[in-house]
Order: structure tokens, then C-alpha cells, then sequence
């Protein structure tokens, strides 16, 4: 990204450390993304090689292993979504409500109340499944569908947040990262680079804004 200039009003020094506030939350969001899908991954691969061992020991050490690894991942996932990814989308819609308010929204339905509906969803299949009835457990399947639609759309929040954050910072590299979130939709291996790619330009956002190479 070369240098670029954000135009509008004089900023004050609030607005300017709620931007690098904002980036720096962003950043950290996408570093816990990335470190929580290379352990789920490594562990996932640690478990299919033991399993060529025949070694039910081994198997079961691993498996046990990899069951902690995944729940470390997840917690690490919850913490970088909820407490830095919603929150820096919230800080940029405060500075620029025209760019990021709807990208901002459509995260918190998605990630917040899609997720809840795919919760509730969980706990009525299951309550389905011990009672043995098929019409509680089917309901079940229903409100899945729709917590998946509620967090489709905050998938596509965070690629809209992407787009704005290209055209705000003049960034190629976030334009790249949203290009890559579309494709991770049916090749998932993509949004694990976007990650990558979203934590090194913020990065390099954040060190612009204050040398002053970024006006904002």
C-alpha cells in the first residue's frame, strides 16, 4: 500500500487514537484467528498420523490431546471475534459511520445472534435426540438453518468491513484479503490466509498513521 491520504474534517487526537485503537484491535483478532486455526489444524494432523500406528494407547493420548488443542482454539477464536473483531468494526463505525456502520451491524447479527440461534439450535437437537422424538429434533434442524443464514450474514459483514477498510486506507492488501473471504466461502483454507494478510496490513497501517505517511 502506498501512501495515502483519509480526507474529511481536521481529525483530533481522540479520532486518531480511536483509529489506531481500532487497527490494533483488528490486528490483534486476526492473530488469534491465525494461531487458533494452526493449532486445530497441526493437531488434526497429529491425530490422522497416529492413527496409521494402530496404536490404541497412542490413539487415545492423541485424541485426548487434540480435544484440548481444539477447545484452546476455540477459546482463542471466541476472545479474537468478541473482544477485538466486533469491537474495532464498532470503533471505525463511530469515526466513519458511513463506511462502516452496516459492516459493523451485519458482524453483530451474524456473530452474535446467528451464532445464539446455533446454540439454541444445538440444545434443542439434543433434547430431541435423548427424548427420542424426531419432531423436537427435526425443529432442532430448522432453527440451525436459519442461525446459519444469521451468520452467513455476518460473514459477509466482515467482508464488506474489508472492503471499506480498502477504500478508506487505499489498501490492496485488505481488497485481497475480501477477495480471498468470498472464495473461503467454498474453499476454506483462503480465509486462513486473508487472516494473515489482514494482521500484516494493519500492521503496516498502524506504523503509516504514525509516522504521518497516513493522514486520517
Amino acid at each position: 500500500m502506498g501512501k495515502g491520504t483519509v480526507t474529511e474534517a481536521v481529525p483530533t487526537l481522540k479520532q486518531r487514537e480511536e483509529v489506531l485503537s481500532a487497527l490494533s484491535k483488528l490486528r490483534i483478532a486476526s492473530l488469534l484467528l491465525v494461531i487458533a486455526t494452526l493449532i486445530t489444524v497441526a493437531s488434526s494432523l497429529s491425530l490422522l498420523t497416529t492413527l496409521f500406528t494402530f496404536n490404541i494407547v497412542a490413539m487415545l493420548t492423541m485424541g485426548a490431546g487434540v480435544l484440548v488443542a481444539i477447545l484452546i482454539g476455540l477459546v482463542l477464536i471466541v476472545v479474537g471475534v468478541y473482544v477485538f473483531l466486533l469491537p474495532s468494526a464498532k470503533q471505525f463505525a463511530t469515526w466513519r459511520p458511513t463506511e462502516f456502520s452496516t459492516a459493523s451491524k451485519l458482524l453483530r447479527i451474524g456473530y452474535i445472534w446467528g451464532v445464539a440461534v446455533l446454540i439454541l439450535a444445538l440444545l434443542v437437537i439434543i433434547a430431541g435426540a435423548v427424548s427420542l422424538n424426531l419432531g423436537i429434533a427435526f425443529g432442532g434442524l430448522a432453527i440451525a438453518v436459519i442461525g446459519g443464514i444469521l451468520f452467513l450474514i455476518g460473514y459477509i459483514g466482515n467482508i464488506i468491513y474489508f472492503f471499506k477498510l480498502k477504500d478508506v486506507f487505499n489498501s490492496t492488501i485488505f481488497l485481497v484479503a475480501a477477495i480471498l473471504l468470498i472464495i473461503g466461502i467454498f474453499i476454506g483454507i483462503t480465509q486462513f490466509i486473508a487472516w494473515i494478510l489482514a494482521f500484516v496490513e494493519t500492521r503496516s497501517i498502524e506504523s503509516k498513521i504514525s509516522s504521518g505517511a497516513i493522514q486520517i
